[in-house]
């Protein structure tokens, strides 16, 4: 891909967003453009804002280089979506952080599991029980 297209379509992509956005939301988006096949022939295209006529700024790819580039990131938008960065970016996997390990839910301690919903439990037994005899 050109670099001056690249450039085009990284400034389109992440101008047109709502608000700012980290390193990897652009990323993303980048992707995302790419992905839906902007860059394919009979895709919307990207015209050069430098040229007073209308000029595809994607003229010199072929259109096998259009689908691979379309296909190459479909395929790393799927691997972000399953948390595979490292292979995106050509680079080994970070170890796993503890962080996992803080973002788990708290076991309740024996005091507060008499409370609350297994005591609504109990509570319909007896009614039950209640009504039996």
């Amino acid at each position: 891909m050109p670099a001056w297209a690249m450039e085009l379509l990284v400034e389109k992509a992440i101008s047109s967003a709502s608000g700012p956005l980290s390193p990897g939301e652009a990323m993303r988006r980048v992707l995302e453009c790419i992905a839906t096949g902007i860059l394919l022939p009979d895709g919307p295209g990207l015209l050069d804002p430098c040229e007073k006529d209308q000029t595809d700024a994607l003229e010199s790819m072929t259109n096998q280089a259009r689908e691979d580039v379309t296909a190459s990131a479909q395929h790393a938008l799927r691997l972000l979506a399953f948390r595979q960065i490292h292979k995106v970016l050509g680079m080994e996997s970070l170890p796993a952080a503890k962080a996992s390990a803080r973002n788990r839910k708290r076991r309740r301690d024996g005091s507060e599991a008499g409370k609350g919903e297994g005591e609504g439990k109990k509570d319909k037994k007896e009614d039950a029980e209640e009504e039996d005899a």
